[in-house]
């Protein structure tokens, strides 16, 4: 059984994390880091073996899972939201990328090595050409300070890796959608659904036409640990499903099943990308060419 202190643990991601760990009986228990010690909505987990609710930017609260825990692994899925660190890219650095430097030097600290960290599959990369798939070897060129800041600190965890023995494994990842979504800034598939469930307008910046790879948040897990049995830390790797879908397929979509949904165009921001495709080729050399996703249509009704 290895313990995992999971940074981020009742947001969208680490809900999924942990719900997949019960679900299919991994050998994990988490320790929980989050600014609240449950989760939001109620939901249980079986697989928590303890909670702290503390804030990432506190160095003292960071450090006490490690003083009260023999941590295995940490997993690290907090993150700013790329409309606030738009507003200010200060607030990003400081509330990111400071607190990330903090939670490895407590990792050098206490002799924890491997350290798995979700990055991003489209703001790290910026502006391509339509068709374009993106490889983990490509120069980079974000177009907004969350995306400099995931960068960076992808960089950091590898300086870390040469000073002092850090193990990261970077997961680039697209797009991921599904239950336990809260969020009323990020995650296109997941709002719209809910504006059309609730019977409100959404609202598209943008033409509708940005086209991006979304992956089913379950799938993603799936990759995860197939990546942690298979041990691929040091790595750079994008997860992706393979299906780009635009924004007004997305919507259409879901207008065939509530059909009194509507929207509405609004200009692009400046720091939207309009193409996002991964290149999964060093994903399926490290866990084989037999990956199996779920397509949009598959899981819409699920949400």
């Amino acid at each position: 059984m290895q313990t995992v202190l999971l940074l981020g643990a009742y947001g969208f991601l680490g809900t999924n994390v942990m719900k997949y760990v019960d679900n299919h009986n991994l050998p994990y228990r988490f320790v929980t880091f989050d600014r609240m010690a449950q989760h939001p909505a109620g939901v249980s987990f079986r697989c928590v073996a303890a909670s702290y609710a503390g804030d990432f930017t506190d160095p003292i609260a960071l450090e006490q899972p490690f003083n009260e825990h023999s941590i295995d692994l940490v997993i690290h899925s907090l993150s700013t939201t790329v409309p606030l660190a738009v507003g200010s890219p200060r607030y990003d650095v400081e509330t990111n990328l400071l607190p990330t430097i903090t939670l490895m030097d407590c990792m050098v600290r206490h002799h924890v090595a491997r350290l798995v960290f979700f990055s991003s599959g489209g703001a790290v990369y910026g502006d391509v050409q339509t068709n374009t798939l993106h490889k983990e070897t490509d120069e980079l060129y974000p177009k907004s300070s969350y995306g400099v800041v995931k960068l960076a600190i992808e960089k950091y965890m590898f300086l870390y890796r040469s000073l002092f023995g850090l193990q990261p494994m970077v997961l680039r990842l697209s797009n991921p959608y599904g239950q336990w979504h809260y969020s009323q800034r990020q995650g296109v598939i997941n709002i719209a659904l809910r504006a059309a469930k609730e019977g409100k307008t959404f609202t598209v910046w943008g033409d509708g036409t940005t086209t991006k790879d979304y992956i089913y948040a379950p799938d993603m897990c799936a990759l995860l640990f197939r990546l942690l049995e298979k041990n691929a830390f040091g790595e750079v790797i994008n997860i992706a499903s393979g299906e780009l879908l635009s924004v007004n397929d997305i919507l259409h979509k879901i207008k065939q099943l509530y059909p009194n949904f509507d929207w509405t165009y609004q200009p692009a921001n400046a720091h939207d990308i309009p193409h996002v495709a991964l290149d999964t080729t060093r994903l399926k050399q490290i866990i084989g060419d037999n990956i199996q996703m779920h397509s949009f249509q598959e899981t819409i009704r699920t949400i």
